[in-house]
């Protein structure tokens, strides 16, 4: 269900607080779907992260969301965040699902960001 980008910026923070480490250390970045390829390469792996997401009521909103996480908090962009697919090679509009993700060794040495799967209570 859609949420106010307000709401989702104190629930994501909240997130990142209870989960630890500085903001450095977390990745931002959008999805169309949270049932595509993304998230279900996420759910497998398995990595305890804290991959959390929300929904926005727009794009619009979602890149605010992420604009105030990169911006005034430091998380890193997603890799593809820029073009908001899921492959680098197939750019798409930017989606309003808001996910943020812990990066880990695992995923730096392995070149890939694949968190596990972590929905936030509504």
């Amino acid at each position: 269900m859609p949420i106010n980008h307000h709401e989702i910026i104190e629930d994501i923070e909240d997130q990142i607080r209870r989960c630890g480490g500085v903001w450095e250390e977390w990745c931002v970045g959008t999805a169309k779907d949270s049932r595509g390829t993304f998230f279900q390469r996420h759910r497998e792996a398995d990595l305890g992260d804290g991959l959390t997401y929300r929904e926005a009521y727009t794009p619009d909103a979602a890149q605010a969301v992420v604009a105030h996480l990169v911006n005034d908090r430091g998380l890193e962009p997603h890799r593809d965040a820029a073009t908001g697919a899921e492959r680098p090679s197939a750019p798409q509009e930017p989606g309003k699902i808001v996910f943020v993700y812990r990066k880990t060794a695992a995923t730096a040495v392995a070149g890939s960001e694949i968190p596990t799967f972590h929905k936030l209570a509504a």
